[in-house]
């Protein structure tokens, strides 16, 4: 990881790069922390940049979505995936998944500031290629900012949609050239080379930069401002000056619009909205349709001739098909009538059974009634009035056996008080006996008879 550190480092010195001015310094100043040990770099997890976009496919809709965030590289390193980069090999491997997948239609969604020179522009040729080959109609969304390099991927779509708040532009060439003689002087140290070839050096006896060094760096630039302001133009259908009119300036949607260098201005969701859209009607390619009516009205001409058995026969092949349609239409409304009909039986089914289950319960709370009752009857044979209603409640739990087994007892019971000698003649002293007897407290007989039954079961 190191070793692509410092390589990427290398490559954002002394060569040119089609990139945002913020965008450069952001990444310099982030790669010489870096390379100094002074910034922890982001692990994929902690990213919050890897949450945005994904490359995604949506078979429903033939709808690819590819991101094209952060620094731009030319290859696949894996520091720019970790950084939240995206590299030009992975925008074309992606898009062409994407294409043998089946999608019609593929959104771009923009949020960079550009990066490296080299590729983008073969990057940006061979997409455009691959999708008009293949009836793919590109839209992209710029969701902050497409600048530089960035806008040379974006510039190729169909349709270029921005939020009202970004940015869009940057059309021009950067080169950052670090001249670290005076530094070097400072601490003491002399710098000599010793090359052949009088273009080997590029810096002055003074230790600044050779005026031939300078021009050769210029020349470069200035051709690659050539093909990529013509390649904008080309792709935008703008003329080169109105691309190099731009200045290279990053301009807000209204007055990219304006400038030709996008199309529509859109929120978030509401692009969201549109490109479903889009993707459902071009679920079979952006250009089949007006190919076919282009070849009818163009190449057809009066003098064709018609190769009429073969017409009669796909007529004929047509009108099966329209009557194979209205059979399985009328099929479809007899299941639909049929289940119609099944709901209601089952309805009615339903309403059935829950009339039942109510007479069930009624003729259960009758039974029971007469149960209690039957029982009350007995118990008003062996005791007093007073007491049944008592007696009725606290034998309630008893099965049937068991409430006749005590019923049973008390009604013995009550014919053996009947022969006591409580209901016999007595003299002076028994009849004392007994009021005493009568005057002392008792425990009922009955109530006694039904503990002792309780407790033995």
């Amino acid at each position: 990881m190191a070793h692509e550190l410092t390589r990427l480092r290398s490559k954002m010195f002394d060569t040119p790069l089609l990139i945002d001015p913020r965008t450069f310094e952001s990444v310099m100043n982030y790669l010489d922390k870096r390379c100094e040990g002074g910034a922890v770099l982001e692990t994929k997890e902690d990213s919050l940049e890897f949450s945005m976009y994904d490359t995604l496919y949506y078979a429903e809709n033939n709808l690819g979505v590819i991101s094209i965030t952060g620094p731009l590289t030319n290859k696949s390193t894996g520091w720019e995936a970790l950084c939240g980069g995206t590299s030009y090999e992975s925008i074309k491997e992606d898009f062409e998944s994407l294409v043998v997948e089946g999608a019609k239609t593929i959104a771009f969604m923009v949020e960079s500031g550009g990066g490296e020179a080299y590729g983008m522009m073969d990057t940006g040729n061979y997409l455009r290629k691959l999708a008009d080959e293949n009836g793919v109609r590109i839209i992209s969304y710029v969701d902050g900012l497409s600048a530089s390099a960035a806008y040379g991927l974006t510039a190729i779509s169909d349709e270029i949609v921005s939020n009202k708040q970004s940015e869009i532009g940057s059309v021009g060439v950067l080169i950052r050239l670090m001249n670290d003689s005076k530094a070097l002087e400072q601490k003491g140290y002399e710098r000599t080379f010793v090359t052949a070839g009088s273009e080997k050096i590029p810096f002055a006896e003074d230790g600044s930069f050779r005026k031939e060094f300078i021009q050769d760096l210029q020349n470069k630039v200035d051709a690659l401002y050539k093909d990529f302001t013509e390649y904008v133009a080309e792709h935008r259908g703008m003329s080169v000056e109105a691309v190099r009119n731009t200045e290279a300036k990053t301009f807000l949607s209204e007055e990219a619009v304006a400038l030709g260098l996008a199309d529509k201005i859109m929120t978030l969701e509401d692009f969201y909205s549109y490109l479903s859209s889009e993707a459902q009607s071009n679920k079979t390619g952006k250009e089949m349709n007006n190919r076919i009516f282009k070849f009818m009205k163009n190449e057809v001409t009066p003098n064709m001739s018609v190769d009429m058995p073969k017409l009669e026969e796909l007529q004929t092949q047509l009108s099966d098909y329209q009557a194979q349609v209205t059979t399985l239409q009328a099929s479809l409304e007899d299941m639909t009538q049929l289940k119609a009909a099944l709901e209601a039986a089952l309805g009615e089914k339903e309403t059935a059974l829950a009339d039942a289950q109510a007479l069930v319960a009624q003729l259960e709370q009758e039974k029971a009634e007469q149960k209690l009752q039957a029982r009350k009857d007995k118990l008003a044979a062996v005791t007093s009035a007073d007491q049944v209603e008592a007696l009725a409640a606290s034998l309630s739990s008893l099965d049937d056996a068991a409430f006749s087994t005590v019923v049973g007892a008390m009604a013995a019971q009550a014919k053996a008080l009947e022969n006591s000698e409580m209901f016999t003649e007595v003299g002076d002293q028994g009849v004392e006996a007994s009021v005493e007897e009568t005057a002392a407290p008792k425990t009922s007989t009955t109530d006694a008879l039904i503990q002792a039954r309780l407790q033995n079961r």
